[in-house]
This record gives structure tokens, C-alpha cells and sequence, in this order.
């Protein structure tokens, strides 16, 4: 009970963060991916919804031409951001597999990768989904289409920026003890863990009747 109220608590710091972070250029993914690498795939999926809810209604406030684009198909920033927590933490447990020597490197390549990968999925799920369905929505005489250069090199410098910042703030974070990032072991071994008590449950169940 404890354990799944400190879950809880977290979570809605994560969501606090999203809606603060929402608003300022290039680190808005943060949030979602620290979530990613030091949670796991459920919370970083409702942090990745949350993320597009915002991002909606943000564009409500705008009047950028991606805001403006959002704004007519109010789907595209929810399901293109659902994806970029899951993602990334997929990118951070593959990796964290992969990576089998301890040390450094094992603590830093896979929040760099899942990190980068978050960012880069958000990027091409975001700009490929305007361009097939939002065109030609078209604000002070240009168009998504003839935006997309600007896009793309708004996501290389999120790129840039998430790769560089998270490790360090993701590691600082669990140093501190607020945090601490949840390797593919520990999961695995929560669902055993979890898995065992249900099945000690039933059994007990059995005995009783």
C-alpha cells in the first residue's frame, strides 16, 4: 500500500513538472523523460498523455502556426506524444540490457539513448502527422508544409538538449535519493515478486476452503 502511494506521489510530481515545463522551448520533454528512466512503462505512459493534453491546451493560448495547427486537429499532440515515454523507455531498458559491464557507462549510455530516442520519436510522430493531415493550415502566409525545415531543426536542438541534460539531472536526482532509475532487472523482478503473492494468495485460498 505504501509502496503504490510513493507511486502515486511521484507520478503527480511528474505531471506538476509536465504542465510547468510544457510551456518552455526546447526542454519541454524532460518531464516525460526522466518519468521514462526512472519509472516504468505505466507511469511513463500516463506522464506521456498528460504531456499531450498540455501541449493541447497550450495551443489554445498560441498563435504559432503548429498551435494553430494542433488546435484543427486536437488529436495529433496526444497521439503523437503517447508514444515518446514508452519508447523511451523501452530505448533505456534495451540498452541497459546491452550494456552488461558496470560502471559509468552502464549508469549513463542508456538514459542518454532513452532520452534520445523519446525526442526523436516525438519529432517525427509530431511533424510527419502535421504534414499528412494539417498541410496546408496556413498562418502569416506560410504553411506547415513550408514549415517543416523550421520543425525539424527545432527537434535537433531538443535533440541536443535532452541528450545532454537528462543523464546528469536524471543521476543527480537519484543521488539526492528523490528518484533512482529502475533498471529492466528491477522490473522483471517486481512482476515476480508480484506474480508469487498472487499465486500464495490463491493457494492460501485453496486451504482455507
Amino acid at each position: 500500500m505504501e509502496r503504490k502511494a510513493k507511486a502515486a506521489a511521484l507520478c503527480a510530481v511528474f505531471l506538476a513538472l509536465t504542465a510547468v515545463f510544457g510551456a518552455l522551448p526546447y526542454v519541454f520533454l524532460l518531464p516525460v523523460l526522466i518519468a521514462s528512466v526512472t519509472t516504468d512503462f505505466k507511469t511513463s505512459l500516463i506522464v506521456s498523455v498528460f504531456f499531450g493534453v498540455i501541449s493541447l491546451l497550450y495551443a489554445l493560448m498560441s498563435g504559432s502556426l503548429v498551435a494553430v495547427a494542433f488546435v484543427s486537429q486536437p488529436w495529433i499532440p496526444i497521439a503523437a506524444r503517447i508514444f515518446v515515454g514508452p519508447a523511451a523507455r523501452g530505448a533505456y531498458l534495451l540498452t541497459n540490457k546491452i550494456v552488461r559491464k558496470e560502471g559509468r557507462l552502464k549508469k549513463i549510455l542508456p538514459v542518454c539513448i532513452g532520452g534520445a530516442v523519446g525526442s526523436l520519436v516525438n519529432t517525427a510522430l509530431v511533424v510527419c502527422l502535421l504534414v499528412l493531415t494539417s498541410g496546408s493550415v496556413e498562418v502569416g502566409g506560410v504553411t506547415v508544409i513550408a514549415y517543416v525545415s523550421v520543425m525539424l531543426i527545432s527537434g535537433a536542438i531538443e535533440l541536443a538538449v535532452n541528450t545532454i541534460v537528462l543523464p546528469p539531472l536524471a543521476l543527480t536526482l537519484g543521488r539526492l535519493g528523490l528518484i533512482k532509475p529502475k533498471p529492466a532487472c528491477a522490473e522483471s523482478a517486481a512482476q515476480t515478486a508480484s506474480d508469487g503473492k498472487a499465486d500464495e494468495s490463491a493457494q492460501n485460498k485453496e486451504k482455507e476452503n
